[in-house]
C-alpha cells in the first residue's frame, strides 16, 4: 500500500489509464474508505457531500489510504458538492 508519506509523484493519464480498474481496497485503509471511492468513481449521485478526517467523518484519513486516488475521483465527480477536511495527516 502506497500511504500519503510514501506516495510517488503520479500524472493524470495514470489515474485516467487505471480508474476503472484499480483495487479500491488495496489503496485504502478501510473498507467505509472504499466505498466512498467506489461511489465517487461510479457517480453516485446520492453523494454530493462527504468530509475526510479522523473520528467521526465518513472518510477516515489513515496511513494506507493513496490520498493521489481520493484527489482523481474528488476532481472528476460531477455529483459531489461539498468536501470537508476536518484532518490532513502530519497537520498539513
Amino acid at each position: 500500500l502506497l500511504s500519503y508519506r510514501t506516495m510517488e509523484n503520479r500524472d493524470y493519464d495514470y489515474y485516467e489509464a487505471r480508474a476503472a480498474t484499480v483495487n479500491l481496497g488495496e489503496i485504502t485503509s478501510l473498507a467505509k474508505n472504499a466505498k466512498i471511492l467506489r461511489r465517487l468513481r461510479d457517480g453516485d449521485p446520492e453523494l454530493s457531500h462527504f468530509y475526510l478526517g479522523r473520528g467521526w467523518e465518513n472518510f477516515y484519513v489513515d496511513e494506507g489510504d493513496d490520498l493521489g486516488w481520493l484527489g482523481y475521483f474528488v476532481g472528476k465527480s460531477e455529483c459531489l458538492r461539498h468536501l470537508g477536511i476536518n484532518y490532513l495527516p502530519g497537520g498539513e
